[in-house]
């Protein structure tokens, strides 16, 4: 089995980096690990995800507790010796991936752990949003973001959308900064989903480009025509020492 690392650029999560260095028996491999060690914070864990995501991810926090790590500053020495000894419990993460069209161009941008958006900071979008192709409404605000059951806790819970379960397997659609008149109503509401729909996001306007994220990646788009989010059939596999409920990992987040 080997490793490798990916670290928080600051003087701490550096600090940890080392010590756990020292006292791994594993080979170290920066191109082809089975392990990767976050050492961090939440996004920290979620660029370890994108750059390995064939590679279980062990979530190490180095500041305040967040959302997916599993070990701590404290708990270092469960840490190394679920590694050296390749013992420990694992859980898949579902993904959710996102083709674009703009113009006559198709192409994949990637697979989100947390949320797709899109969004216009500048000028207000206008939006036709399906569901399995069938058309549900005409969006017209700042934007949209779409998140899956663990990321609902991220960006989609500041935007006032629905903390899921992550035993669900769902999607959430979420507004950001809608406007309802009467020219332009919408559900004004989160919609959670069964994660065997497709969301698609067609433009209503001439060409537009908007501004879409996937996760912490960011690209801007010109041209836009639609974009479509579903379930990927990749997931994430994620290291524990011990499997934590998700209601007590909301707590320990959100609560204490």
């Amino acid at each position: 089995m080997k490793y490798t690392t990916v670290v928080r650029a600051d003087d701490k999560s550096s600090e940890i980096e080392k010590k756990i260095r020292d006292l791994i028996t594993i080979n170290y491999d920066e191109k082809n690990p089975d392990y990767v060690i976050a050492v961090g914070g939440d996004g920290t864990i979620i660029k370890a995800s994108h750059q390995y995501p064939n590679a279980i991810i062990f979530g190490v926090h180095t500041g305040h507790l967040g959302f997916y790590a599993n070990y701590s500053i404290d708990t270092l020495e469960d840490l190394i010796n679920d590694i050296n000894t390749s013992k420990f419990e694992c859980q898949s993460i579902d993904l959710i991936q996102c083709e674009l069209i703009n113009g006559n161009k198709k192409r994949l941008i990637g697979n989100a752990l947390n949320e797709v958006s899109i969004i216009t900071p500048l000028k207000t979008l206008l939006l036709g949003v399906y569901v399995d192709g069938e058309f549900l409404e005409t969006f017209r605000g700042t934007g949209l973001c779409v998140s899956t059951s663990f990321g609902s806790t991220a960006y989609n819970k500041s935007l006032n959308g629905a903390v899921v379960d992550t035993a669900i397997s769902s999607i959430q659609l979420t507004e950001i900064a809608g406007i309802n008149s009467n020219a332009y109503r919408t559900l004004a509401s989160p919609l959670v989903l069964s994660s065997n729909r497709v969301i698609e996001l067609t433009n209503n306007e001439i060409n537009k480009s908007v501004h879409i994220t996937v996760d912490h990646e960011n690209v801007d788009i010109k041209d836009f025509t639609s974009i479509k989010i579903s379930s990927s059939k990749n997931k994430i596999k994620m290291a524990y020492h011990k499997y934590e409920d998700h209601l007590k990992r909301i707590r320990r987040t959100f609560l204490k």
